[in-house]
């Protein structure tokens, strides 16, 4: 199936929107130019509505409540929905081109709520005569774009990861692979073809034991419950082996959370280090408060003076001598004239009886001798304690010493200080990043899922025991059958019939069994070599982190390190690889089933950049060789996804469209449509164009149009 033209009528803003689809196989791509919030999305679900219905976009989506209509319109009045696509298929080696249209009338109620009549779809293969309806539209579809492989033909950019995607258990992404795998290759209906031999094999194998007599039917019965007790058993161990990939799955999954946690710091590590800090912070600010003691002790000490005023303190320690020298100090007199006094006899012999003369002169010269000794005290003091600062001013030097002493150490216990409260503080900002709550969570749930994958283990061990005798059993009951059949009379017409399902039923599943093996291994290698062109490496050059990708047995998309080990998707590869390994399995599957369908991928090139985005554009729109399947492809691309591409698309794009939405006037469309309410119109400008309809804000100087010629 190739589209050619896509239609849409009020579907949410897309009230009336053409958009014309390459069908060249030189250029397959067609570029729809749209920004977010311009209706990308809603194209991509108009399609689909258009092909599956409503019922088709609520699986598609996940969606409970889904509208067709855009919210901006009016409440209790009816509005029309249509979209109509027409393409092209063929059948028996002769082009058809056909015209499917679906319609509804969908009537907005207050609120979200909405009033929905019955969809009608009409199928008309188009012909030089006019239209001719095909009866069952919808089985047509389905039989040729199966609802089940929408997300494979039709992917949004968010989900475009989900075929391979960590957030999903792994058995659901093998589901999706295999599924994938199977419907676009045909192997399905192998399946189905094998399972339908093998009922029909049961049947003929139940009526030649019923013929053979009630010995041969009994031992079929025998057989058959066998068959059915190791049938239960192996489910059942398929369903403890899904559960307990499940459960390791969860398990790695809280592993990683806690060992992220875990990288911050283990608490108690952390509060004892935050102690260890506080303690030693407090003991620096200690030890600088002694530092800052001993400079003022210092600076009031007698080696300080001396260092500042050695001259000045020289000269008085001088002065003092002289007056020592000149008996001026220390003075004695005092004590001299009271002794002659109390007497009544003076040094020199002469009485100094009350009332004399010579008594009243020693008592002059007493009170004259009071008035001057306290001078003379300080003074002779003042000599006395000069004496012992004799030696430190010997010493002047060990100011500035000490001085550069203090000061060094207070500059290293500061920047200690700053150290120590820097790592503190680091210490308690990790500390608050743990949740301790969370760390006990998790280490709770991991201990449980410990024990129950334990239990689980313990529980397939024995489990595979009973499959094992259970098997060994059926093997017996079906060698006594086979015997008592061939010892018993059957009549001819049943063994033949019996022995013709049987050997369709081996054959079938033989040959299932072989191209689902060749197929998966062809799909396998187209995926490992487009996936290291994406990516740009080389897995024999030894280089490069991912070394191949494979699909396992299990339907499972494993991508391969270095040292052998496979990466976890989620965790361990990046979005643009998620992005390239989806394209690539995408790609390399319809390749090699050969089908013509239309590969649309809404906003592709999110979280890619640079040459990784150039070689992935480059490889899903390169033309089909004459030996390969020609496709189509529909890229809806922003302008920031453009850049960088744009010749690119001037080579693969057969077909531009640019989608814009009046709500994104005035802030960034540069021109008012004078509309009531927001519309998404389309206009044909390529990504080097722009119109009164796309133009925006910027444009110009990123797209560069005036070197271009075109008018503004």
């Amino acid at each position: 199936m190739r589209l050619h033209r896509i239609q849409v009528h009020n579907f949410k803003l897309l009230l009336d929107v053409r958009i014309d689809l390459s069908v060249d196989p030189e250029r397959p791509l067609t570029a729809i130019r749209a920004e977010n919030g311009s209706g990308k999305t809603s194209l991509l679900y108009a399609i689909l509505w258009g092909l599956y219905g409503v019922s088709g976009l609520r699986a598609v989506t996940g969606a409970e409540k889904i509208r067709l209509t855009s919210t901006a319109s009016p409440a209790g009045i009816p509005v029309m929905v249509e979209v109509s696509l027409e393409f092209e298929v063929e059948d028996d080696g002769v082009l058809a081109r056909y015209r499917l249209q679906r319609t509804v009338n969908e009537t907005p109620a207050e609120g979200d709520e909405v009033e929905r009549g019955n969809e009608i779809v009409r199928l008309t293969q188009l012909t030089e005569a006019g239209g001719e309806p095909t009866a069952l539209p919808e089985r047509w579809i389905a039989h040729r774009l199966p609802e089940r492989l929408a997300d494979v033909f039709f992917t949004n950019g968010d989900d475009v990861q989900r075929f391979i995607s960590g957030r999903q258990h792994a058995h659901e992404r093998q589901e999706k692979v295999h599924l994938a795998i199977e419907s676009l290759l045909g192997i399905g209906m192998l399946r189905k073809a094998a399972e339908d031999a093998a009922a029909v094999y049961e049947v003929y194998e139940k009526r030649a034991a019923k013929d053979a007599g009630s010995k041969v039917e009994a031992l079929a019965d025998q057989r058959d419950a066998r068959k059915k007790k190791y049938d239960e058993l192996v489910a059942r161990v398929d369903v403890l082996s899904a559960r307990q990939k499940n459960m390791e799955g969860t398990q790695a999954q809280k592993r990683r959370e806690l060992e992220a946690i875990k990288d911050v710091g283990d608490l108690e590590v952390l509060n004892a280090q935050i102690s260890d800090l506080e303690r030693d912070c407090v003991a620096l600010e200690s030890r600088r408060n002694e530092c800052l003691r001993e400079m003022s002790l210092l600076l009031r000490s007698e080696i300080t003076s001396w260092s500042l005023m050695s001259e000045s303190l020289a000269a008085g320690l001088e002065r003092l001598d002289e007056l020592a020298d000149k008996r001026i100090i220390p003075s004695h007199s005092i004590q001299v004239l009271h002794d002659c006094l109390d007497d009544y006899r003076c040094i020199c012999g002469e009485s100094l009886d009350s009332g004399t003369s010579h008594r009243n002169h020693v008592q002059g010269l007493l009170a004259e001798q009071q008035k001057r000794s306290e001078v003379s005290e300080c003074l002779s003091d003042t000599r006395y304690r000069a004496r012992a600062l004799r030696d430190i001013g010997d010493k002047s030097d060990a100011f500035p010493e000490r001085r550069i002493e203090l000061l060094a150490e207070y500059a290293t216990i500061t920047q200690e200080i700053e150290r120590k409260g820097a790592l503190l503080n680091a210490a308690k900002e990790r500390r608050g990043r743990i949740d301790d709550e969370r760390v006990r969570w998790l280490q709770g749930d991991l201990n449980d899922l410990d024990e129950k994958i334990k239990d689980t283990i313990y529980e397939h061990g024995n489990l595979s025991n009973q499959v094992e005798a259970a098997q060994q059993d059926l093997a017996v009951k079906q060698k006594a059958l086979e015997k008592a059949q061939r010892d018993a009379q059957i009549s001819a017409d049943i063994a033949t019939k019996r022995d013709v399902a049987h050997d369709l039923k081996t054959l079938v599943s033989a040959v299932r069994h072989r191209l689902e093996g060749e197929y998966v291994d062809r799909v396998s290698g187209r995926l490992q070599a487009m996936f290291q062109e994406i990516i740009g490496t080389d897995s024999s050059a030894g280089q490069g982190v991912y070394t191949g990708v494979t699909i396992t047995d299990s339907f499972d998309i494993k991508v391969m390190s270095q040292r052998g080990t496979s990466f976890d998707p989620d965790f361990e590869v990046n979005g643009a690889s998620q992005r390239a390994l989806t394209l690539s399995f995408v790609w390399s599957l319809m390749e090699v089933a050969g089908v013509v369908a239309p590969r649309f991928i809404d906003t592709p090139l999110g979280m890619v950049s640079g040459d990784t985005k150039r070689r992935m554009v480059e490889a899903i729109t390169r033309p089909a060789s004459p030996s390969e399947t020609p496709f189509q492809v529909v890229l809806l691309l922003t302008r920031s996804e453009i850049a960088g591409i744009e010749d690119i698309l001037d080579d693969r794009a057969g077909s531009f469209t640019t989608l814009s939405c009046s709500h994104h006037y005035p802030r960034d469309l540069s021109n008012n449509w004078l509309v009531d309410a927001p519309v998404s119109r389309t206009c044909a400008c390529t990504h080097r164009e722009m119109c009164d309809v796309c133009a925006r804000r910027g444009d110009v100087e990123h797209l560069q149009y005036r070197e271009q010629g075109v008018p503004q």
